[in-house]
């Protein structure tokens, strides 16, 4: 017998050669994937703490801004039940209306005029806070106040009582 490898056997050891390289190749392959997503993974992580500390910068900005902001306004201004209500008592447009009929009758301005003016509500100064109320700014060219009122509207007829009212 001889010493030397049949074809039979260097055909195996061939095999096993080339299978090993082969398995090599996928464990090295396998290694240089894990690296990347392991480098990939920190370099988000590094990315997502840089955006967190951004954003906390960026509220720590905006509540300095907003420290001494007047919470939500109040709602003001009549509901549609409300002008649904006022329509059904002879009032097509109520807040428009209102703010007409108020504006037509500055006597109901408790302060005297100055240096020969006349009383007049300014008309863009005139706000219906809801189906009972009306602030009204008024004017005579010299002297400014405000007033607050309270109003009924009956068969579309309107009746005012003042409240309130100062001169700034």
């Amino acid at each position: 017998m001889s010493d030397e490898p049949s074809g039979h056997e260097e055909n195996a050891q061939g095999l096993k050669f080339t299978e090993r390289l082969a398995w090599v190749g996928f464990m090295l392959f396998f290694v240089i994937v894990l690296a990347i997503y392991v480098a990939r993974g920190i370099g988000l992580e590094q990315d997502l703490t840089e955006a967190n500390r951004e954003l906390l910068e960026t509220q720590m900005r905006l509540a300095e801004y907003t420290r001494h902001e007047v919470p939500r306004p109040a709602d003001v201004g009549l509901t549609n039940a409300q002008i649904l209500a006022m329509q059904r008592r002879g009032m097509a447009r109520p807040e428009m209306q209102l703010r007409r009929n108020l504006a037509e009758q500055p006597e109901l301005i408790p302060h005297e005029p100055v240096l020969g003016g006349s009383m007049y509500f300014v008309p863009e100064g005139i706000h219906v806070l809801n189906d009972r109320w009306v602030l009204a700014t008024f004017e005579d060219g010299h002297i400014r106040g405000q007033m607050l009122l309270e109003y009924d509207v009956a068969h579309g007829n309107v009746t005012w009582q003042v409240i309130e009212s100062y001169l700034e």
